[in-house]
């Protein structure tokens, strides 16, 4: 059977980019890249013709949708008028709309990726307090630096140190030695008993708490009743910095984020994917203005050369006023347009007899090959998974694009024809998956 053009053309690129795909993670199954030549709203389109309902938004930081005029020509003006410069005229402009919006934003600092902003709040963390540990949960993600991903607990004494294991999907050869082990703690997150005990113990050597205040990567687990507030409260007791990683919430979850959802203001947040619309890559570190101080007062470095650098300046500052607008409109009709997608999948996948939930935020849901919503992160496990990426598989061979972790991410141009695009295909993929998981089960049994 002859090659399609796309088939091809990865075949090239895999002889030079490792794994022929920009990123990877310890899974057990391959990638198969789709290379895509045009986008407009909501559609994809591949280099063999075939049109997508794009879901997957590049991990949630497209939320301005494909070829939004406005946001585009914010860009282009600002590439013909001032590209690379430590400093331009919107500085102000961007700044202000985030500490307007987000209640921790008292100061601000621009960086490139979640990565780097997520260790620089961990340093300054550090810098406050004068302690050296910090606390994160089983199932969050923080990053791909060496001290924050994967692990699991290995007690040392009373402590939950966190250790590498074979078989974790985030572990990684090349980590540097005992890195995991002598920087944090880590335990499972919505129980605040375990939290108050850990923090009883050892709280004179935590310097920081950190979470996504929703468990997007660990399923889609919202927090328990009270959970934020009574991690507020235990960090304010314990003289512990209270870190909320929004990069996927922040914007989606409303412009002031979870923070604002739930009521609770952390003491540093970090912001990146969707505050600067998708289509450049922009993190930011805010928080309370005493501690950004020592920024400041250069008793704290955080270095980068494209820190605030015009072209995603530009960007923050369109997406926060095009999503702004009119009270949040854009948001609003997003979010009702995928609710109705949502209660269309559920009832699509029912009248097959597909296990399927889904759970979280309604702009970055998650769902799940399962008959009860996930309720912990450790709910969420390598056979669920599994079948979420199977779904995944028959999604996109209909034309219905999510991410390989099985998320909803919509945009704001969503449209009543998407809808309509959806409605056509997703029985088919639904039929095809449960195909598929017969198939599996009875080999199985």
């Amino acid at each position: 059977m002859a090659l399609s053009n796309m088939q091809l053309y990865n075949q090239r690129v895999k002889a030079k980019l490792p794994g022929g795909v920009h990123y990877n993670f310890h899974m057990p199954w391959e990638e198969t890249p789709i290379h895509f030549v045009k986008a407009r709203n909501s559609r994809l389109w591949d280099m063999n013709g075939n049109e997508y309902l794009d879901f997957y938004a590049r991990f949630g930081s497209l939320i301005i949708g494909h070829g939004n005029e406005e946001y585009s020509e914010s860009l282009k003006e600002m590439i013909d008028r001032v590209l690379s410069v430590s400093h331009c005229d919107l500085d102000a402009e961007a700044l202000e709309l985030i500490s307007k919006y987000v209640p921790s934003a008292e100061m601000i600092r621009f960086g490139v990726s979640g990565t780097e902003i997520v260790q620089n709040a961990l340093r300054l963390a550090r810098a406050w307090t004068g302690k050296n540990r910090f606390v994160r949960f089983e199932g969050h993600y923080h990053g791909n630096a060496d001290n924050i991903m994967g692990g699991k607990v290995q007690k040392k004494g009373d402590a939950p140190i966190p250790t590498e294991y074979f078989g974790d999907l985030k572990g990684t050869a090349g980590r540097a030695k005992d890195v995991l082990e002598s920087q944090s703690y880590l335990v499972p997150w919505n129980d605040a008993e375990v939290l108050e005990e850990l923090l009883l113990k050892n709280g004179d050597e935590i310097a920081a708490i950190i979470m996504e205040p929703v468990c997007v990567n660990g399923g889609g687990v919202m927090p328990a009743e009270g959970y934020l507030k009574k991690v507020r409260q235990l960090c304010d007791d314990h003289n512990v910095v209270l870190i909320f990683d929004e990069i996927i919430t922040g914007v989606r979850m409303g412009l002031g984020g979870a923070q604002t959802y739930f009521d609770v203001k952390p003491d540093l947040t970090t912001l990146g994917k969707a505050i600067a619309g998708g289509g450049v890559p922009v993190a930011a570190l805010v928080g309370r203005k005493e501690i950004m101080q020592l920024l400041v007062d250069k008793k704290v470095i955080h270095a980068g050369t494209f820190n605030g650098y015009p072209l995603g300046t530009a960007a923050v500052k369109a997406t926060l006023e095009i999503l702004s607008r009119n009270n949040g409109e854009a948001l609003t009709s997003m979010n009702n347009n995928m609710l109705h997608i949502h209660e269309l999948m559920k009832a699509e996948a029912a009248a097959v007899g597909l296990p399927f939930v889904i759970q979280g935020p309604t702009a970055c849901a998650s769902y799940h090959c399962c008959n009860e919503v996930l309720k912990n992160t450790s709910d969420y496990t390598f056979d669920i998974m599994s079948l979420d990426i199977m779904l995944h598989t028959s999604l996109a061979k209909h034309g219905i694009l999510v991410s390989t972790i099985s998320r909803l991410y919509p945009n704001i141009s969503l449209s009543t024809e998407d809808i309509s695009f959806l409605r056509e295909r997703i029985g088919k993929a639904f039929v095809e998956t449960k195909e598929i998981f017969d198939e599996v089960f009875e080999s199985i049994n």
